[in-house]
């Protein structure tokens, strides 16, 4: 159980980097960021400006807290509620018919889908599994093979979650 713990944290950490880092990759990027972020709450500038700013923030203090052990849980529960809060806009968002490009990992320019929805209710439940598997764990013991076979999977569930769009576009 501690091997899907750790998976579990990593992947969300990989998540939320990946969008950290491609909203953050330059000026124009978190431009694009905040005005999508206004859009998709249906907010003026400042008030976008504000939750973009606080959305970075959270995304940067939760890839720190779920890295380091003795703060996992507080990751954990951080992830669980901004993932929420992505989940509640979005489909606030779609309900209204907006076409807003989903600006989640910098440049995408594809429209706001259900998918997208689903995807961050997806890792909300997933850190919610994380934290109470968490919960019930005694110790926190890890040997480097465990890691070495984790470390392929997690870090092809970040690649298939961060090109969600792509994935999606390939079924179709």
């Amino acid at each position: 159980m501690s091997y899907a713990v750790l998976s579990c944290r990593y992947l969300l950490a990989g998540v939320f980097l990946v969008a950290l880092v491609g909203k953050l990759r330059s000026r124009t990027a978190y431009s694009e960021f905040a005005a999508a972020t206004g859009a998709l709450l249906g907010v003026g500038d400042p008030t976008a400006r504000y939750a973009a700013l606080t959305t970075l923030t959270a995304e940067a203090l939760i890839v720190c807290a779920l890295i380091a052990e003795p703060t996992a849980r507080i990751g954990l529960v951080l992830a669980a509620l901004l993932l929420g809060c992505f989940t509640v806009a979005l489909g606030r968002a779609l309900r209204r018919g907006s076409t807003t490009p989903c600006r989640c990992f910098g440049a995408s320019t594809t429209p706001i889908r259900v998918h997208h929805a689903m995807r961050s209710a997806s890792l909300g439940v997933l850190a919610l599994a994380g934290l109470l598997a968490d919960l019930t764990l005694e110790t926190h013991s890890y040997a480097p093979a465990g890691v070495a076979v984790a470390a392929p999977a997690v870090a092809m569930g970040i690649l298939l979650i961060t090109r969600l769009d792509d994935v999606v576009d390939l079924l179709r």
